[in-house]
């Protein structure tokens, strides 16, 4: 892609997003709701953090393996958060297979409603972030979602910077990669959402569907791993019942789940 490429398909994804932003500033309820500091996302993980939940207005890092499972489960949890904070701005890449995530029924399954969902295609990453950015920047929006593949320091604080300034979210999801394991970025936290086997049901397809939660990293060095249940139509996580009495928690230091936990289920 030339250089004159690049800044016209960023120009089109900006002037698209600013024009749907102006059309939603002058429907009064449009705007979201008031949100706190933090987000109660479980009791034992809002712990871990001095504001006593999931920190806003930063960035979030979100990533899982590139099946159709990991991808479902990343989009959730992405999904999850967004609709309980309010309107919501989805950035994709346009012709990506990741696109196909945003399918507007199942986003409702989670918490995200389509009146409080934008949804944005651009032509590549940079494009992709700049956009991310520029939505930051507009507190009429409660959180900003990005599907990336590459994600450098320079490009993560600026995201970051930008969400600190008006109290906006940022999330960005990815697909892991050892580069993407590895490579420093500016995020309150990293996350590892991997699909787990359902919990044991008399009809085993009607098993709630479950994941590996994990924080790997954190602005204030906590980090721990949860099997918990997908979210409900609210948006609210839950340990599973399955792995109650203890069971339900575990350090995330190792990468890997005690055998009683990769058992289960």
């Amino acid at each position: 892609m030339s250089m004159a490429q690049h800044i016209s398909g960023k120009t089109a994804a900006l002037a698209s997003l600013r024009q749907r932003i102006r059309q939603l500033e002058r429907l009064g309820g449009a705007r979201p709701e008031a949100v706190s500091p933090a987000l109660k996302l479980l009791e034992p993980l809002d712990s871990l953090w001095p504001e006593g939940g999931l920190p806003l207005g930063c960035l979030h890092e979100a990533r899982s393996d590139d099946s159709p499972a990991g991808a479902a489960a990343l989009t959730a949890f992405a999904a999850a958060i967004g609709g309980r904070l309010g309107m919501v701005l989805w950035c994709a890449r346009r012709g990506d297979v990741h696109g196909a995530r945003i399918y507007a029924p199942g986003l409702a399954r989670v918490g995200l409603m389509p009146a409080r969902l934008l949804a944005v295609t651009a032509s590549s990453d940079a494009a992709l972030l700049g956009v991310m950015e520029e939505g930051l920047r507009h507190s009429l929006l409660a959180c900003v979602v990005g599907e990336v593949d590459k994600l450098d320091l320079t490009a993560s604080r600026r995201l970051h910077l930008a969400a600190e300034k008006s109290g906006v979210t940022a999330l960005v999801l990815r697909t892991s990669s050892r580069r993407a394991e590895t490579e420093p970025i500016a995020a309150a936290g990293r996350w590892r959402i991997t699909p787990f086997p359902s919990a044991h049901h008399a009809i085993a397809e009607a098993g709630a569907p479950r994941w590996s939660l994990e924080l790997l990293q954190s602005r204030n060095g906590a980090t721990g791993a949860w099997i918990v249940e997908a979210p409900d139509a609210q948006g609210h996580l839950r340990l599973s019942s399955a792995l109650d009495h203890g069971l339900a928690a575990a350090p995330a230091a190792s990468g890997q789940w005690p055998e009683q936990h990769r058992a289960a289920g």
